[in-house]
C-alpha cells in the first residue's frame, strides 16, 4: 500500500489483491450495492455501514468512507469505530476524517474523483431541545439541499445519490424529492430501508455515545440527473 497525507489525513492509494475467478473479477452485490460501483459514503457514524459494504465485497477499494468527526472523537465516541476503519483499509478502503459533506466538490482530493453511487444514511444537523420545531427542520432540509446540491458534481451522469431516511412523522416533513428538485436532480425511487439486510450495521446516534437509534420505518431515496430534454426532430420531405 502507498499513503500520501493529505490536510490532517493519511490517504491509502493502494489496493489489496483482486478477487479473481477463471480470469475474471468476480462481482459481489449487497442490495443496492455492486463491488463494480465506485462508492462514497459520507457522515459515516462507527463506519459499520462501510465496513459492512467492504466484506460483502471482500474488498474495497472500490470505497471511500468520510465522517464528519474526527478520528480523535470517533475514537472515543464508538466502541467499534476503530476496528471498523482498521477493517476497511486492510481491504483497500480510503478512509478521511474531518470532511464535510456539502462542500467536497470544491475539496481535493474529492473535486478530482467521480463516482457511481454517494451514500448518506440519516443526516442530521444536530439537535437543540428548545429550537422551535419550524426552525429546526429548515435546518435539516438546508444540510439536506446543500449535500445534494454539491455531491451532484460528483457522480457520473448516470450516478445516483441516496439518502436513507426515516419515513414517519417529523422527518417525512423535510420533503426530500423537492429539496432535490430545487437543484435539479430527480427521485429515481424510493425503497423500503432494513438495517438486517447490511450484516454488522449499526445506527448510531451523532452525540449520544454508542447507543443505536430505532431506524424503522426508513426508506431509502435514489436521486439522480434530471434526463435531458430531447428535442423534437423534424424531416424535410421535398
Amino acid at each position: 500500500m502507498h499513503w500520501i497525507l493529505v490536510g490532517k489525513n493519511w490517504w491509502d492509494c493502494g489496493s489489496c489483491e483482486e478477487d479473481l475467478e477463471e480470469g475474471k473479477l468476480r462481482v459481489r452485490w449487497i442490495k443496492h450495492y455492486s463491488s463494480e460501483y465506485k462508492i462514497l459514503l459520507v457522515g459515516e457514524g462507527d463506519f459499520s455501514f462501510s465496513a459492512s459494504l467492504a466484506v460483502a465485497f471482500a474488498s474495497a477499494t472500490n470505497i471511500t468512507a468520510t465522517s464528519l468527526d474526527s478520528i480523535e472523537f470517533l475514537s472515543t465516541n464508538y466502541r467499534h469505530a476503530l476496528s471498523n476503519i482498521d477493517k476497511l483499509r486492510s481491504l483497500g478502503a480510503k478512509v478521511m476524517h474531518d470532511v464535510d459533506a456539502t462542500k467536497m466538490a470544491n475539496v481535493f482530493p474529492f473535486k478530482c474523483m467521480r463516482f457511481d453511487r454517494v451514500v448518506y444514511n440519516f443526516p442530521l444537523a444536530g439537535f437543540f431541545p428548545d429550537e422551535p420545531k419550524e426552525d429546526e427542520i429548515w435546518r435539516h432540509r438546508m444540510l439536506v439541499q446543500q449535500f445534494l446540491e454539491n455531491t451532484k458534481k460528483l457522480i457520473h451522469i448516470d450516478g445516483e445519490i441516496h439518502i436513507t431516511h426515516k419515513s414517519n412523522g417529523f422527518f417525512y416533513e423535510w420533503n426530500l424529492e423537492f429539496l432535490a428538485s430545487r437543484v435539479g436532480l430527480r427521485l429515481i425511487e424510493e425503497v423500503p430501508f432494513n438495517f438486517r439486510d447490511y450484516p454488522g450495521y449499526r445506527t448510531k446516534y451523532g452525540f449520544g455515545g454508542d447507543n443505536n437509534f430505532n431506524c424503522s420505518p426508513s426508506k431509502t431515496y435514489k436521486f439522480g440527473h434530471k434526463k435531458p430534454i430531447e428535442k423534437p426532430s423534424y424531416r424535410f420531405m421535398k
